[in-house]
């Protein structure tokens, strides 16, 4: 099975929605494993709040409860405790694995001297919750009469308890008579703080994917679209050597007549028409092998000194005489340099191209062309400008390419390759130059080629 351009988008939409979904759901479950983490870490946190508070009373108290030591032969869970205050005395029965059971009996030994400060517990709460990481969340706490079920006091009155998460009921008692629970209100922007790693190498991830399948499927669709324009090149050949070949064939099929009537004349002129028409099919080869084997290190240069007026003299000179158009060359030399070291049949091509383009592509059959040479930059520029058809600003940075032609319908019906201008830029970098164009669509069009100066030779 053989996949179109059509099927290669589909499937490249499909694969990026995947992508993004995939991710999205990951990002999604990633959020809720966090939030349940958050609330989680509520309890531990009420729980050393608690303690913390209870230690800011009791040294508050400035006093001291002291605990006889445990009878170590003594191996059963539940053991009994006298309890002796300055005017009473009671007994009370401990659970020895209970870590927090003299944190209990001492809440209840503070509770009607020093009573639960919510408020400081609240603010402690909210403090050990940031240092596990949880930030920008509201709290409050309620202390509760756990027999009656009855708040005792709240840290905030104006709270609705309805939008919060709880913690579990923390008793804080030996009796189980009191107990606190916290709540706390978890902002999304805390939960996104706590995934910002996660988030980053999921973009990361997301945009590394869709930027090696952007070069992926723009490699396909150049690949592609050169092969098209390849194709439409290759017609064009055919095209053009059909028509001279056709001529040739129909043209010599006369000969033998006019032999047998003894019309010579008629003879010589289809011989002479018929040699006409393959020497333009011989020019067609020349120019397409030259143009296609336009690859830098396989361009070998014989330099020479080129004499630059003698040599632009002789070009406006061929122009301006041919019969398809009038031409009008416009030459000025403003340098100071007599010669340029070159390949002359390759500077001779670079030249003939660009001002065969520029007679190719006029608008009307008066054409007017206008070359400047002159110093800059510390090297030699030669400018070719024409008032023809001009170049869009979509096709400007493509034109260089191989067998690359503009979908402007005034440009296709110009025979052309799309070979030309390739062929150019790879003469030019060959003499280790540089070739730029700027154009104005409908007005005018120029290509300027620096050359570096050299006086003597390589």
């Amino acid at each position: 099975m053989q996949l179109n351009a059509k099927h290669i988008r589909i499937i490249t939409i499909i694969i990026l929605f995947a992508i993004l979904a995939g991710q999205a759901i990951w990002v999604y479950n990633l959020y809720e494993a966090q939030h349940r983490l958050i609330t989680e870490v509520k309890d531990e946190a009420l729980q050393t709040a608690i303690l913390r508070e209870h230690s800011y009373r009791h040294e508050a108290m400035g006093g001291l409860i002291a605990s006889r030591p445990q009878n170590r032969q003594d191996t059963s869970r539940y053991i009994t405790k006298t309890i002796t205050l300055i005017d009473t005395s009671f007994q009370v029965q401990f659970d020895r694995y209970d870590p927090y059971s003299d944190v209990k009996l001492s809440q209840f030994i503070l509770k009607d001297h020093l009573p639960v400060n919510v408020t400081m517990l609240d603010s402690i709460f909210k403090k050990e919750l940031s240092n596990r990481g949880v930030t920008e969340v509201k709290t409050f706490v309620e202390y509760i009469d756990v027999k009656n079920d009855d708040v005792l006091q709240r840290s905030k009155e104006d709270e609705s308890a309805e939008e919060y998460t709880v913690s579990k009921l923390i008793i804080i008692d030996i009796f189980n008579t009191l107990g606190i629970k916290g709540y706390i209100q978890i902002s999304p922007t805390a939960i996104v703080k706590t995934m910002i790693l996660q988030l980053v190498l999921t973009a990361l991830l997301i945009i590394i994917c869709g930027f090696f399948l952007t070069i992926i499927i723009r490699t396909f669709f150049l690949k592609e679209k050169t092969e098209r324009m390849r194709q439409d090149s290759v017609n064009t050949m055919t095209h053009e050597f059909k028509r001279p070949i056709s001529v040739a064939v129909t043209q010599m099929a006369l000969i033998p007549h006019y032999l047998q009537t003894g019309k010579t004349e008629k003879v010589q002129h289809y011989a002479e028409q018929s040699l006409l028409e393959l020497q333009k099919l011989n020019t067609y080869t020349e120019r397409i092998q030259k143009l296609s084997n336009n690859k830098r290190e396989t361009i070998i240069l014989d330099k020479e000194h080129i004499n630059l007026e003698n040599f632009f003299t002789a070009l406006v000179n061929k122009y301006e005489n041919i019969e398809e158009k009038s031409v009008k060359i416009n030459l000025s030399i403003k340098t100071t340099q007599d010669t340029i070291y070159a390949d002359l049949l390759h500077f001779a091509n670079i030249i003939d191209n660009l001002v065969e383009n520029a007679i190719k592509y006029a608008k009307e059959r008066a054409v007017q062309i206008d070359i400047h040479v002159s110093d800059e930059r510390r090297k030699l520029k030669i400018s070719v400008k024409d008032n023809g058809l001009g170049i869009s600003e979509k096709d400007l940075p493509r034109i260089f390419q191989k067998f690359y032609r503009s979908e402007n319908k005034n440009i296709q019906q110009k025979t052309g390759f799309g070979l030309g201008l390739t062929y150019v830029k790879a003469l030019v970098e060959a003499h280790d130059g540089e070739i730029k164009v700027e154009s104005k669509i409908g007005i005018e069009t120029e290509f300027i080629v620096y050359f570096p100066i050299q006086n003597d030779a390589e």
